[in-house]
């Protein structure tokens, strides 16, 4: 199969800069989207008949497209940001990673007499805060059993539960199906599950230590090294949700260290100014349109959740050139 003689053209159009590149099918629909620091040699790596290397998807993508449309931006981070945004508007066929978003699965606490963790796949219509994103059913069943080791919180799935089981007898469970007296101090273990999905310790990490220190006391190592596992599960969950939850109601500055620019200035989740390296400034309205949540349904929180978790992690790599703060919108 050739290659498109359109497509090709385009490359040559191609600059060495930052920026997103769609490669159109003969509609003009995207069928992949992509980002790169240097979009002429990204594509150029597509274009190249180096069937040993790519895949058969890629190859099967670049026959198919007809053209090729490149948006240029003036930072790396623009261009994450705006391939994310493109992606979830338009759902290439062939995004097959990028789309996996729409598979991760969250959890929010529900209102029953004695609330317990449920697991959704489609967060519609759900009025409470949600949590997330999580890849898979294990992250949260580890989630589970820290609450249940640690907070005493029920893992049962009845709405009201009033037979007792073996959670209660290996001290699992503080039991308020059958335990009138513990009702209130259910009640606060609750709220400490909604502070530690929030990112706030509600005293996990002092009774992990203690046990610890406990363990290696008594010689009990094997036992020691679980607890030190649930320690850096924990510490690791807390850093990420704390800045999620963040990062969907509060301002968000992001700086280059050293030069302090570029600057990034996030409300709510979406970018509403930048301050670039020469001097200007790009705010919303202009370039940064295709950011705002407009773009997408705004009734569904996995947009404004994955978006947190896409900067969390651009940020975690890049650590040691940027830094950044949050700031209370009072």
């Amino acid at each position: 199969m050739e290659i498109s003689a359109q497509l090709l053209d385009d490359h040559n159009l191609l600059p060495k800069t930052s920026g997103v590149y769609l490669f159109l099918d003969q509609r003009g629909y995207p069928l992949y989207i992509g980002k790169s620091v240097n979009l002429k040699n990204r594509v150029a790596s597509y274009l190249r008949n180096t069937g040993s290397i790519q895949d058969e998807r890629i190859q099967r993508m670049v026959h198919e497209a007809k053209s090729l449309r490149h948006i240029v931006t003036e930072t790396e981070l623009l261009a994450l940001l705006l391939e994310d945004a493109l992606i979830k508007k338009y759902l290439p066929v062939y995004n097959i990673k990028q789309k996996q978003f729409r598979d991760y699965r969250y959890v929010h606490l529900s209102n029953d007499r004695f609330p317990r963790m449920v697991t959704i796949k489609e967060p519609f219509g759900i009025r409470s805060t949600i949590y997330g994103p999580f890849r898979d059913k294990y992250f949260i069943e580890r989630l589970q059993q820290v609450f249940a080791r640690y907070l005493g919180f029920r893992t049962c799935v009845e709405a009201d539960p009033h037979i007792s089981c073996i959670e209660l007898d290996i001290g699992q469970c503080l039991g308020p199906c059958v335990l009138p007296g513990v009702h209130k101090s259910y009640a606060e273990i609750s709220s400490g599950v909604a502070q530690f999905l929030e990112g706030r310790d509600p005293g996990v990490i002092n009774r992990i230590e203690s046990e610890i220190k406990a363990c290696i006391t008594e010689l009990r190592f094997e036992h020691a090294q679980r607890l030190r596992d649930d320690l850096i599960f924990c510490d690791a969950f807390f850093n990420r949700q704390r800045f999620n939850h963040r990062f969907r109601i509060e301002f968000l500055k992001i700086k280059v260290r050293g030069t302090g620019v570029p600057k990034y200035l996030f409300k709510n989740g979406a970018l509403q100014e930048v301050l670039l390296k020469d001097g200007r400034i790009c705010t919303v309205g202009e370039q940064l349109d295709l950011f705002d949540l407009s773009v997408v349904k705004e009734d569904d929180p996995r947009f404004l959740l994955d978006r947190a978790n896409l900067v969390y992690n651009w940020l975690t790599k890049n650590h040691e050139q940027v830094e950044y703060e949050f700031q209370n919108q009072e």
